[in-house]
C-alpha cells in the first residue's frame, strides 16, 4: 500500500503535540512511527536544558519523503521466495521501494533525511528513524542556524554561544563593542558603543547634523521623525552663479532677471568674473552724487562718494542758518533789536561779509567770510569767498593733446582740432612732429624703448580653435550659464564658442605658423604673484630668437627671444595687456568685459584675417616652480563682430583669395551665428571663439 507523505506528516506533527498541546511531544511521535513500523523522526540532540524543536523537523522532513508501503513483515532474501515484481523487504530501514526480482528483493531507493539547514548532520540511524544531530560551533535559535560568535542581527549585545546555550541567545560580554544605533533617538548619533547586561550603551554621543547645505531651508530635528528641512521665503541667498545674488522662495534660491553685480554704489567698478565673483575696483576722483543737499562737488576717494559741507551762513546776523539733507540750506528768521523784517540794519548787501551789530548801540561791524558763493562764471567751480570776494577755480580742460586748442565755453570743455602744424609728442628719439587731425605724430623708426623684461615669460607652442561649445573648448564669453554655442556642433555649461564650426579651416595653418617659428606669441607676467591679487600679464610678438641660441628648439626648450619693438606703445608698455591677471591656486583668470586682443584668424588656406577680440579672457591651469610658469594649458575666449569678418575679407585684394569673394562670404554667413551683444543695443552682432592654447617657460633678452 502506497503512503501519502504530507497526509503522513501532518499525522505525525499531530500526534507529536499531544492532541493539541503548545509543547512538542517527539516521544509520542516517535512511537506512533515505531507503532506503524514506518520510518520515524528522532528528536534534534541538542544537548541543551531539554528545549526540543521535534514538530518543526517533523513536518519539514517528511515534506521531503515519499514513503512506499512496506509489507510489514520482513522477507530474507536467501531464505523466502518472492514473487517477481512484488513489493518486498531487503531488511534495510532506510530504504523504501523494494521489489522482487529474480527471488531477490531489491532496488530499494534510501529515505531522504534533509531538514534544509547547515548547522545539522541529518542521517538515517539504521532504525527507520530520521535523526537531526546539531553540529558543534552552531546554535539553532528560532529555527535558524547561527555560528559560534554571531550577533542577533536586532541586538549586538546577544550572541550565539554554544556553550552556554545551543537555543537561545546569550549575553555578549561587558564592554564588547557594539553599534548604538537602535538605543538612540533620531536626532542623536554615537560612534561607539559598549555592551551591558545584553544592551548596547552609547558612548561619545553628538548631535546629528541636519545641514542639508540649502541656504533656503530651516534646519531642525525632532527626535521620533528625525530631521527636518523647513522651506524659507525672502531671505537672501547665493545662486550657483557667483555673479547672481539671490533671494529664496519656498525653499529655493532663485535669483531675479535683473540679480548683477552692481552693487548700488558710484564709487565702484563693477566686474563679474565667474570664478571669483563680483569684483568691485574702488574709484577715486571720479565725480558722483552722495544724495547729501548738504554737500558739493561730491568725488569718489577711495571708492567712498564724498562731499565738501555746503556753507549755508547767508552773512545775513538776522537768520539762524542750517542744512537739510534732503532740502538743503534754510534760514530761519530771527527778531532783535538789529533786524527789521530779517534782514540786519548792518547787511551791506556782500555774501562774502558777515555783518554784526550792537543791539545796544546799534554800532555794525563787518568780517570777511569763506562761505560758499556763485561768482556768475560757469567756467569755474568750487567759488568760495576770500577777502570779501566771490571768485572759483577755472575749470581745467587740458586734455595734454598739444594738437587741440583747450577752452571752456559756458562751462563745457570744447576741444579745437589742429592739423598740419608743429607740435612735440614728447619723444626726444623722434622727428618731424606735426599734428595730423588733431594727433601729433612723427618719424620714430629711430626709437627704440628699453623695456624692464620680467623673468616670468611663456611661449605660446599650440593654438586650436576648438570645433564645439562644450568645457574646456571654450568660455563663458557672455558671462550667462544658460546659454551656449555652437548649437549645431553640440554645446553645453554656458560655453561660448560660435566660430567653432569654421575651426577645421584654419588650425593647420595656425599650427604650421608655429612649428616654424612664423609666429612667435608670448605672455609675460609682470609683478607676477601667486596670492590671488592682480598683476599685469602682457602680451607680445617675438621677432626671433637671440642670437645666443639660434638653435633652440622654441616648441620643447626654454629659449631666449628678441621681441618686436611694436609689440609696445611710445611710453614701452605692451600694447596688448591684462592689468587683472590673477593666480588662483594652479588656476590664471585674466581679461574681461573691458579687455580686447588684436588676432589673426585663418579662414581658410593661405588667408589670414586681422581681427580684434573683444570681451577677450583667459582661463589656464598653470604649473609654477618658483617664479617660472613651467607649463600652461588653457583657452583664450571673446568675440569678433561678424561684420568686421566680413570687411576683413572684402578688403583682401582678389589676387590673394582662394575663394570668389562671394563664396567666401557666403560660408561666413552660413557658418557663423552671432551668440553675443558686444555694443549693448539688444542686438546679437558678434560671434564667440574658444581658443585652446599651451604654452612653455621662455625669456625675453632684447627689443627690435
Amino acid at each position: 500500500m502506497r503512503i501519502n507523505k504530507r497526509l503522513l506528516a501532518i499525522f505525525a506533527v499531530f500526534v507529536g503535540c499531544g492532541g493539541g498541546s503548545t509543547t512538542p511531544a517527539l516521544e509520542n511521535f516517535d512511537t506512533v512511527e515505531q507503532q506503524s513500523d514506518r520510518p520515524k523522526i528522532d528528536a534534534i540532540e541538542t544537548g541543551t536544558d531539554g528545549q526540543d524543536f521535534g514538530s518543526d523537523f517533523a513536518e519539514a522532513t517528511m515534506d521531503s519523503v515519499e514513503v512506499v508501503g512496506d509489507t510489514g513483515q520482513d522477507i530474507q532474501g536467501d531464505t523466502v521466495s518472492c514473487k517477481e515484481g512484488d513489493p518486498c523487504d531487503d531488511n534495510d530501514p532506510c530504504t523504501f521501494g523494494e521489489r522482487c526480482h529474480n527471488g531477490e528483493c531489491v532496488g530499494g531507493q534510501k529515505y531522504v533525511c534533509d531538514d534544509g539547514k547547515v548547522c545539522t548532520e541529518d542521517k538515517c540511524d539504521g532504525k527507520g528513524n530520521c535523526s537531526f544531530t546539531l553540529v558543534e560551533g552552531y546554535c539553532l535559535i528560532g529555527n535558524i542556524c547561527y555560528q559560534e560568535g554571531a550577533k542577533n542581527p536586532l541586538n549586538d549585545c546577544l550572541v550565539c554561544n554554544p556553550s552556554s546555550s545551543k537555543g537561545t541567545w546569550t549575553e555578549a560580554e561587558a564592554g564588547t563593542s557594539c553599534d548604538p544605533t537602535s538605543s538612540l533617538d533620531q536626532c542623536t548619533i554615537a560612534t561607539e558603543g559598549n555592551c551591558d547586561k545584553g544592551v548596547c550603551v552609547a558612548t561619545n554621543t553628538a548631535p546629528k547634523d541636519c545641514d542639508d547645505k540649502n541656504p533656503c531651508t530651516l534646519d531642525t530635528c525632532d527626535k521620533e521623525k528625525g530631521c527636518l528641512h523647513e522651506p524659507q521665503s525672502n531671505i537672501p541667498c547665493q545662486t550657483q552663479s557667483l555673479c547672481a545674488p539671490g533671494v529664496c522662495m519656498e525653499g529655493r534660491c532663485l535669483a531675479p532677471p535683473e540679480a548683477d553685480c552692481d552693487d548700488g554704489n558710484p564709487c565702484t567698478e563693477d566686474e563679474c568674473d565667474p570664478t571669483l565673483g563680483c569684483l568691485y575696483t574702488k574709484l577715486d576722483n571720479v565725480p558722483c552724487d552722495d544724495s547729501n543737499a548738504c554737500t558739493l562737488d561730491d568725488k569718489c576717494v577711495q571708492g567712498v562718494c564724498t562731499g565738501v559741507p555746503l556753507n549755508c551762513n547767508d552773512g545775513n546776523i538776522c537768520t539762524l542758518d542750517a542744512c537739510d539733507p534732503i532740502t538743503g540750506c534754510y534760514h530761519d528768521i530771527e527778531d532783535n533789536a538789529c533786524c527789521q523784517a530779517g534782514v540786519s540794519i548792518c547787511d551791506d548787501g556782500n555774501i562774502c561779509t558777515d555783518d554784526f551789530c550792537d543791539p545796544e548801540t546799534f554800532a555794525c561791524q563787518v568780517v570777511f567770510n569763506n562761505a560758499a558763493c556763485n561768482d556768475n562764471d560757469p567756467c569755474t567751480q568750487y567759488d568760495s569767498c576770500s577777502q570779501g570776494v566771490c571768485a572759483g577755480i577755472p575749470i581745467d580742460c587740458n586734455d595734454n593733446n598739444p594738437c587741440t586748442v583747450d577752452e571752456c565755453v559756458a562751462g563745457r570743455c570744447t576741444y579745437t582740432i589742429l592739423d598740419q602744424v608743429p607740435c612735440n609728442d614728447g619723444l626726444d628719439c623722434s622727428v618731424g612732429d606735426h599734428c595730423e587731425m588733431g594727433k601729433c605724430v612723427a618719424d620714430k623708426s629711430g626709437c627704440v624703448c628699453e623695456p624692464d623684461f620680467s623673468p616670468t615669460v611663456t611661449k605660446i607652442t599650440s593654438m586650436t580653435i576648438a570645433s564645439t561649445g562644450y568645457p574646456g573648448q571654450g568660455l563663458d564669453v557672455d558671462q550667462n550659464p544658460a546659454t551656449c554655442a555652437p548649437l549645431q556642433n553640440g554645446c553645453s555649461g554656458g560655453v561660448d564658442n560660435a566660430l567653432g564650426p569654421i575651426a577645421s579651416l584654419g588650425n593647420a595653418d595656425i599650427q604650421k605658423s608655429l612649428d616654424r617659428g612664423q609666429v612667435i606669441a608670448l605672455f609675460e607676467y609682470k609683478n607676477f604673484r601667486t596670492d590671488g591679487q592682480p598683476f599685469s600679464l602682457g602680451v607680445l610678438v617675438g621677432k626671433r630668437l637671440d642670437p645666443s641660441n639660434p638653435n633652440c628648439d622654441f616648441q620643447t626648450q626654454q629659449c631666449q627671444f628678441i621681441v618686436d619693438k611694436n609689440s609696445y606703445n611710445e611710453d614701452c608698455n605692451p600694447l596688448v595687456s591684462f592689468s587683472n591677471a590673477r593666480v588662483i591656486g594652479n588656476k590664471l583668470v585674466a581679461g574681461g568685459k573691458n579687455y580686447v586682443f588684436p588676432f589673426r584668424l585663418p579662414i581658410t588656406a593661405g588667408l589670414q584675417l586681422e581681427i580684434t577680440l573683444y570681451f577677450a579672457r583667459i582661463e589656464a591651469e598653470i604649473t609654477i616652480q618658483g617664479s617660472t610658469i613651467t607649463q600652461l594649458t588653457g583657452v583664450l575666449g571673446g568675440a569678433v563682430p561678424k561684420q568686421q569678418i566680413i570687411d576683413a575679407v572684402m578688403a583682401v585684394p582678389d589676387d590673394q583669395l582662394p575663394l570668389p569673394k562671394d563664396t567666401i562670404i557666403g560660408m561666413i554667413d552660413a557658418l557663423i551665428q552671432p551668440d553675443i551683444d558686444g555694443d549693448g543695443d539688444g542686438k546679437k552682432e558678434s560671434a564667440s571663439i574658444g581658443i585652446q592654447i599651451t604654452a612653455i617657460p621662455a625669456t625675453i633678452t632684447g627689443v627690435e
